[in-house]
């Protein structure tokens, strides 16, 4: 006789067989979903990779200004217009999660299709743009630097103007004067594009500063008892009467011996100064006007300040003058100039070469 089989013993041996089966494919459905969550972020990872990575092709340079104001999804709009990075949306994410959102410096950089956007980002954030030069001449007003700043495109004139009237610029360097006028130092400059005016300002007279420094050993040795700003005004009149290096000095001189004898300082340039710089030559009625107290030919003693910014030298010469007598000058119409002691020698002179 066949024995009976033993139904619970087959059911554990049937549920034993099935469940191993259906662990078999569970465990290759995990590994199959699993295998796919990798490949899913290898690809994305591949992708931010590519999108991150130098755009490729020949490296070419190029230039990029990043004003003052624009924020990281306006950059990145920028470089991907100029062909610099791939993707504008993932460069703002990068710069958010790297913390350097808020801290990207305007600017002109010099950015090649070589880098990648994390290098791009990093040169931003560190500030490491182009520099252009930005030279200031001798003789040049307040009102002609702020328009020559607005030529070379570093941002408008009236807005230079209006920081040069930050008293706390004035307060910070020590200057006794309504105005900056004479203070900033004729030089060159290099400055980045995207500079606020009054940085650039604060370079100018920081310059200004270590110029004049050089130059406070004529001070101590001088008899004069002009005050520094008085000094500063008087460099200026010379800056502008002095076509010649070597006569600065023999002009301070007329003025300081005008000075003394309290004679008006009959300068030309001051009364020009007071009119605006009119593109025509001045008449009797210009020498006569007193509503401006930078007219010398009316007012005695120097301007209210500066007429313009004066170089080193000329300020070396209104510090330590020549030891000459002369009370008088005439331009003789190539550069150079007549000095006179006597006024009926100045009118000879003024005769030949002024009215000849």
């Amino acid at each position: 006789m066949s024995p009976i089989p033993d139904w619970r013993s087959l059911k554990g041996r049937l549920l034993s067989t099935f469940g191993g089966l259906k662990s078999n494919v569970i465990r290759r459905k995990f590994a199959f979903v699993l295998g796919i969550c990798v490949t899913g972020i290898l690809v994305f990872c591949l992708c931010i990779f590519y999108l991150l990575s130098p755009v490729g092709g020949p490296a070419v340079t190029k230039e990029v200004r990043i004003n003052s104001g624009m924020n990281a999804a306006q950059i990145g709009s920028l470089l991907v217009k100029k062909g610099l990075i791939r993707n504008s949306l993932l460069f703002r994410l990068t710069s958010a999660m790297n913390g350097s959102s808020r801290s990207l410096q305007a600017g002109e950089y010099a950015l090649n299709t070589g880098m990648s956007a994390f290098q791009i980002l990093d040169k931003i954030e560190s500030g490491e743009a182009v520099l252009v030069r930005f030279t200031v001449p001798e003789g040049l007003t307040l009102s002609q630097i702020s328009e020559l700043w607005e030529e070379r495109g570093f941002g408008t004139a009236a807005a230079f103007v209006e920081a040069s009237r930050d008293p706390d610029i004035r307060e910070k360097y020590g200057i006794k004067s309504d105005s900056l006028e004479g203070y900033l130092f004729p030089d060159t400059y290099m400055f980045p594009h995207g500079i606020s005016e009054r940085q650039a300002i604060g370079e100018m007279l920081h310059q200004f500063d270590s110029e004049i420094a050089s130059l406070m050993e004529y001070s101590n040795d001088s008899e004069s008892a002009l005050s520094f700003h008085e000094v500063i005004a008087l460099a200026s009149i010379i800056e502008k009467e002095a076509k010649m290096e070597d006569e600065k000095p023999i002009i301070s001189a007329v003025f300081h011996n005008r000075l003394r004898r309290g004679y008006k300082l009959e300068s030309c340039a001051t009364v020009l100064y007071s009119l605006g710089y009119p593109n025509r030559k001045l008449t009797d009625e210009d020498l006569k006007n007193p509503e401006s107290h930078y007219n010398t030919y009316v007012h005695k003693g120097l301007p209210p300040g500066p007429i313009c910014s004066p170089g080193l030298k000329s300020i070396a010469a209104a510090l330590k003058p020549s030891e000459d007598n002369y009370l008088y000058f005439v331009s003789k119409n190539d550069g150079t100039h007549y000095f006179a002691v006597t006024y009926r020698d100045f009118l000879n002179a003024k005769r030949k070469y002024q009215d000849g």
